[in-house]
């Protein structure tokens, strides 16, 4: 699921006027974060809250917004522009887009940056560009010790993959690995 990271409020306060609509998709901010907490994040922009059950489908998007100092997105990146184009206002995101995660409990772990260049078939299915707080494409830092990684929190996303080759008899697959660096087009 798309993780997202709420915007500094009072910055996004100094963009709005006095009557405001945040819309909400029904999709990821609420798997983010409570009901609760975009019910303070409306309060504290002072906007009524309009929630639509996908923004990704452009028309379930039946929203009049003539009435409203700002258009506010809670959603990711991709549906506070939707907003925008179907509804042809100005939309201020309240969050950033930040990657694809997953939920451990009340934590979630990134998992995909959608870097649009994947490796995992090369990686025994662990991404290490997500997965390695310095993205290493080639084997583990020398900061790894006893198959965790350095920063203490989580298994080397290297040791994880050598262990998921080695079950699978594919070492010799691990050795040659060589990804060049990724980039977007």
């Amino acid at each position: 699921m798309i993780t997202l990271k709420i915007k500094d409020l009072d910055k996004v306060n100094e963009r709005v006027g006095e009557n405001n609509l945040l819309i909400t998709c029904s999709n990821c901010p609420y798997w983010n974060y409570s009901r609760e907490t975009v019910d303070e994040i409306a309060g504290k922009l002072n906007a009524g809250i309009y929630n639509v059950d996908r923004i990704c489908e452009r028309e379930a998007i039946i929203v009049d917004v003539l009435d409203y100092d700002s258009v506010l997105v809670f959603s990711c990146g991709a549906g506070t522009q939707v907003i925008s184009e179907v509804l042809d206002t100005e939309a201020i995101p309240v969050a950033d887009t930040y990657a694809l995660g997953v939920r451990f409990g009340e934590v979630i772990r990134t998992y995909c940056q959608a870097c649009g260049n994947c490796i995992l078939d090369q990686t025994a299915g662990l991404c290490p560009i997500t997965r390695c707080p310095k993205g290493l494409l080639n084997g583990p830092c020398d900061g790894m010790q006893r198959g965790m990684c350095e920063t203490g929190e989580h298994s080397c996303i290297w040791a994880l993959i050598f262990r998921r080759m080695e079950k699978k008899h594919k070492l010799d697959d691990f050795l040659k690995i060589n990804i060049p660096p990724v980039g977007r087009k």
